[in-house]
């Protein structure tokens, strides 16, 4: 499936718990249109502390990759709709056929990742690991591979040094283990720290 001209956007789950995530967030996307008219936008929320719950459960009870990955999906679908809830304009979608009529509407799609990735990681076909490796950094870019977006952007809680490449901050731990191998196919990967006003978008070379 082809969306020229898309961007996506993945919120950290770092910023689901900051006051001024639904102010600062408007206002980027606002500047966004201003300054890419032709562009749509979708937002995929990061899994935040429902995310890390999970892991937690996880270390207690030993779930199993099958079931902790499961219980991290379902975690990742809970977080996109507290974050249409936040952000004005959005409108959450569950379904990329959805997608199109939003944008008509000048709406922003807020993705829920669960039944997307359901439907686009078919048996038989390449399909992401299920284990702590991935996060919702690779789930969202997946999800951008297969929409074949222009453009990805993460939204970080902190800066990154200007130049990092994708396998230096996956070492770190910025993004998961996978995220380098997952992104490779993506054109234009760039992180911003979404608590800075000052900051600017950086290339995830």
């Amino acid at each position: 499936m082809t969306r020229s001209g898309l961007a996506v956007l993945k919120v950290g789950g770092s910023l689901l718990d900051w006051p001024e995530l639904p102010v600062r967030l408007a206002g980027l996307l606002e500047t966004h249109r201003s300054s890419h008219p032709g562009e749509r936008l979708m937002l995929i929320a990061g899994g935040g502390a429902a995310a890390d719950f999970v892991r937690v459960l996880d270390r207690v009870h030993r779930l199993g990759d099958s079931t902790a990955h499961e219980l991290a999906i379902h975690a990742l679908d809970f977080t996109a709709r507290l974050l249409a809830a936040l952000v004005p304009g959005s409108i959450l979608i569950d379904r990329l056929e959805a997608l199109d009529p939003v944008w008509l509407d000048r709406g922003v799609p807020v993705l829920v990742p669960g039944p997307v990735l359901a439907r686009i990681e078919q048996p038989g076909q390449a399909r992401l690991p299920q284990s702590w490796d991935v996060t919702s950094d690779s789930i969202a870019a997946r999800i951008a591979v297969h929409l074949d977006a222009d453009r990805f952007i993460l939204l970080k809680s902190a800066a990154l040094p200007p130049g990092t490449r994708r396998e230096e901050a996956a070492r770190r731990g910025w993004v998961d283990p996978m995220f380098p191998q997952v992104s490779r196919a993506l054109r234009r990967v760039e992180y911003l720290n979404l608590r800075d006003p000052k900051a600017r978008l950086e290339a995830l070379g």
